[in-house]
């Protein structure tokens, strides 16, 4: 039966709730060619302008996962886990998470996703580790999941098609900012994966897409709520993003820091104490008659006896990437230039623009301007102080990694810049709240 998109359209338009027909009528006919462009857009802006309720964003979700391959694995669904964050300034907590859930015999299929605007991108960091594949076909991850209990992959052009060609059209149109539509294009990738359990990890603060822990919190709730209608056990956690996380962020630094804490539980706190947390939470959805904290003192000791470690080189190898580079992190790309950032004054990190610190990391090569740019994995910030951090005159901010001093010294205002000292300590905690 022929659908006529513009009557779909009006509905929205008059702030109607769509059916799930509706739905799948509309966008599957925009995949198959059925439904132009140009109603699409008027679609996107009806919903930015009109919103969704629960059900359209789940619908919309499941239209979205259906439109591609849904991975399955076998086994107890339940134990099929994975954390995805809404991108920040040095987040790197997925390559620590995946080991420790290993260790709890766990699942752990990652769709990983490349660097978006100011925010790093799970590939791009992998990718700096010679030879590492991060597209494995599905054949290839199933192999690889059975025999390690984890993957890297990316998304392919199988999975949720309609999410990669509905986020190229809200990408030119100023629609990518709602709520329902950020829902379901996150969600129809976990689903994708075949996990029956997912951490979202909502961030928040200047480093974030979500700027204010209102808009956070909305964010959160609605993936919950979706999610939970979807099929999901899904917990959120609404987290900092006011400083950068860990004291590194670029691609080759990140693994770096990462493997600092993978083998003996030491490295940036931060990082460690968040991976862990959040490691918990995935371990628990998966297991609910566990004990907390015992679930953390094992998840622990896991990074301090460095058997986290193992299972991550074991992850990597059997992804082609080349571990001599972690047993020896001097091997992994280098830059040519370090420049110390300082500070003129005495007192505490008051303030961060994390945003600003992580165009800094775009501008020097680490990300993208356009999706066809190239990456220069060995740039970017290591020694970043955080908010409520104490600091006294010529303290380093951060330390520049570059490929020449002209880049180096392009950027070092715009880091200076983006800190603020103060007189007294201030700094958020790590996780605001958990729903």
């Amino acid at each position: 039966m022929s659908i006529i998109p513009q009557e779909i359209i009006r509905k929205k338009r008059l702030g109607q709730p769509l059916s799930v027909s509706d739905i799948q009528a509309f966008f599957g006919g925009f995949l198959r060619g059925e439904v132009a462009d140009y109603q699409v857009a008027a679609m996107l802006m009806a919903i930015v302008l009109k919103g969704m309720n629960r059900d359209e964003a789940a619908a919309l979700t499941l239209t979205m996962r259906d439109s591609g391959r849904v991975l399955t694995w076998g086994g107890n669904l339940r134990e099929h886990v994975d954390k995805h964050s809404t991108g920040g300034v040095g987040d790197k907590t997925s390559l620590i998470i995946m080991p420790l859930c290993l260790l709890e015999g766990l699942k752990v299929p990652t769709i990983a996703g490349r660097g978006l605007g100011h925010t790093g991108g799970t590939l791009d960091k992998l990718e700096s580790i010679s030879g590492m594949n991060v597209y494995p076909t599905s054949e290839l991850a199933t192999r690889l999941l059975a025999e390690n209990g984890g993957v890297f992959m990316g998304q392919t052009d199988e999975i949720a098609p309609l999410d990669k060609k509905l986020y190229a059209m809200r990408d030119v149109t100023d629609t990518v900012a709602s709520i329902p539509l950020i829902t379901a294009s996150i969600l129809s990738k976990k689903l994708a994966e075949g996990i029956g359990c997912l951490v979202m990890d909502v961030k928040y603060g200047s480093g974030a897409f979500m700027q204010s822990e209102a808009d956070a919190l909305s964010l959160a709730e609605s993936i919950a709520s979706v999610g939970s209608a979807a099929g999901l056990n899904i917990r959120c956690a609404i987290t900092d993003m006011g400083s950068p996380l860990g004291d590194r962020a670029g691609n080759s630094l990140e693994i770096e820091e990462c493997v600092e804490i993978l083998k003996g539980g030491k490295g940036a706190a931060s990082t460690r104490e968040l991976s862990v947390d959040l490691a918990v939470e995935m371990v628990l959805l998966a297991r609910p008659k566990e004990v907390k904290e015992q679930v953390k003192s094992r998840l622990s000791s896991y990074l301090a006896s460095g058997k986290a470690f193992e299972v991550f080189s074991r992850i990597i190898k059997a992804q082609g990437g080349d571990i001599r580079q972690l047993d020896n992190t001097s091997l992994l790309p280098q830059a040519q230039v370090k420049l110390d950032v300082t500070t003129l004054h005495k007192g505490f990190i008051g303030a961060c623009d994390v945003r600003e610190l992580g165009q800094a990391i775009v501008e020097l090569g680490g990300g993208r301007r356009k999706s066809t740019d190239k990456i220069s994995p060995e740039v970017g910030l290591s020694n970043l102080k955080r908010v409520g951090d104490p600091v006294s005159e010529g303290d380093v901010l951060a330390t520049i990694h570059a490929d020449s001093m002209a880049a180096a010294k392009q950027v070092s205002d715009r880091i200076k810049q983006s800190y603020q000292v103060s007189e007294k300590a201030k700094a958020a905690a790590l996780i605001l709240k958990i729903i």
